[in-house]
Parts: C-alpha cells; structure tokens; sequence
C-alpha cells in the first residue's frame, strides 16, 4: 500500500490489485473524515487503510464514506470502518442490490456478500456539505449511478471509473450521457483530479482522448494502432458489457450490433485474449446474446 498527502487535507491510498490498483481517499475536515470509495474484493485492504487511519487519529471525528458507483471493488470495504453515513447516488441502491445478489451465487465471494453495507444516505443530482467544502454530484456515464466528489478547498476532484486508464471502462449505452459528463469535468476548477484506479492526472488532455474513444467505439470505428493487451481487455470486455446491458433492457437491434461487433474482433489477434478461458466465456455470452435475436 502507498500513502500519499495531497492538499491541505487529503490522503490517497493506492492499493494493489488485478488488473488495476485502487486508489481510496481521505479528506480531514474540520467535523468530518470522508472517505471516497471502500476498497477491493476479498483481499482485506482496507485494514490497512483503517489501521492508517487510527495510528495518526484520523478516527476521532464521525466518519462518512461515500460510494462513486455500486460495483464490488468500490464498495466492499464499507463495513471495516464505522461510519455515521455511507452515500452514494440514489440509482445505486438497485446496483448494491445487484452486486449482493450476485456475490451469493458463489461460495467465494459469500463472505464479501454478508460484509456490504448499502448507503443509508442517497441523492439524486447534489449533495453538499457547506461546512466542510465537499459536494458530491451524479456523474452518469461509466455506470447510471456514477457520482463524483469535489473538494472544494483543495480542488481535488474523484471521478470514480468515470475515467480509466488507458480507456473508457464501458458498461452503459448512454454514450452520449457519458460523453457529456466528461465534457461537464472540464468546467470545474480543479489542480488534481484522482482516478479510482493507478493515476492522478492534472489538466484535460486524457478527458479529451477518452471522449474521442468514445465517439469511436459508439461508431464501431476504434483504431487498434497502438493496443497494449490492457487496451484490448478493456475494448473487448466493453463490446460485451454494452451489448448485454442493451440486450436486458429490450433494445434487441443496438445490442445486435454489439454482439456482432464482438465476434468479429474478438478473432483480431491484438484483441483476442491469450486466455482460453476467457476467449471461451466471451464467445458463449456472444452466441448467448445472439441466440434469441
């Protein structure tokens, strides 16, 4: 784990972990200790943090966590630590319920499944703390319940998987929405903007490639010059995820388009995993989607 001051008040633990680390962060205010995001599957980490926190009493204030969106490895962590609010956008509450019920379909993962702990504070587009210079604000576009947070005082500002390096983590099909939350990030005022994942950027220049990937991969046109097996991963991965999610919400022809997209370059060598497991899993979701089209 690397612990690194930022600011005036904040703290940024990088955890490791595959394929990314996870970056959680902490801001010292005068009545409260936030905590942005919980921490990864299984592995515990957040006692480190939670250790951290208590050997430089950083726990003597009431702690708030807050969750950027409802997937595991932003989430699992949010019992380790007791919290008088745990915060997330009010679309999460439906995602929470989606990753429980999937952690006890397998017997590995019940344990994580009995810790989550969901948000009992939620918020549609805003929510402030006045007192503290903290807002936390929906930011649609990796997830429907994607939310950021921005420190006022320090301007810092935690984006959650809005933005992944080295590209857009794709789930959603609302490209157009995600596409206007990137573009809304370059408006705010900030010296730092934190990754949930690996990096830390400080100006707009990764915002303006990741909307031009996006522009793209909507048009089914990326370039694969340059891909790096992380690239493919992400690219691969995000023609099934975009493509299932149109799929369950009845939009039969766009998933098609998807699910066809998929089986052509999954056969590309740059984007073809070296994996066998996973170039079997991706085909049958692929023969799955298209099975009943």
């Amino acid at each position: 784990m690397q612990v690194k001051k930022m600011g005036s008040r904040g703290i940024l633990f990088n955890l490791p972990s595959k394929p990314f680390s996870v970056q959680i962060y902490c801001i010292n205010t005068p009545n409260y200790l936030f905590i942005i995001d919980s921490g990864v599957v299984l592995e515990n980490q957040m006692e480190d943090v939670k250790k951290y926190l208590k050997e430089n009493n950083l726990l003597t204030k009431p702690v708030i966590i807050f969750n950027t969106h409802s997937h595991l490895d932003h989430i699992a962590g949010n019992g380790v630590i007791d919290s008088r609010l745990i915060i997330g956008q009010e679309l999460s509450l439906e995602g929470f319920q989606n990753t429980f019920d999937l952690l006890n379909k397998y017997g590995d993962y019940k344990i994580a499944a009995e810790n989550l702990i969901f948000p009992n504070l939620t918020f549609s587009k805003k929510l402030v703390f006045e007192t503290e210079d903290i807002e936390f604000f929906h930011t649609p576009g990796h997830t429907e319940d994607s939310a950021s947070c921005y420190d006022r005082l320090d301007k810092i500002l935690l984006v959650g998987d809005s933005l992944v390096s080295p590209l857009p983590s794709i789930n959603w099909y609302q490209l157009d929405i995600f596409i206007e939350t990137l573009q809304k990030y370059k408006e705010i005022e900030f010296n730092k903007m934190i990754l949930a994942h690996e990096i830390v950027l400080e100006d707009t220049k990764f915002i303006d490639e990741s909307i031009e990937y996006i522009k793209r991969f909507k048009a089914l046109d990326v370039d694969f010059t340059g891909f790096t097996d992380t690239h493919a991963l992400m690219y691969r991965w995000g023609l099934v995820n975009i493509a299932k999610n149109l799929k369950k919400d009845g939009e039969e022809e766009e998933a098609k388009k998807f699910f066809l997209k998929a089986k052509t370059d999954i056969k590309n060598p740059i984007i073809k995993p070296e994996d066998e497991s996973e170039y079997k899993q991706i085909i049958e979701l692929i023969d799955k989607g298209l099975k009943s089209q």
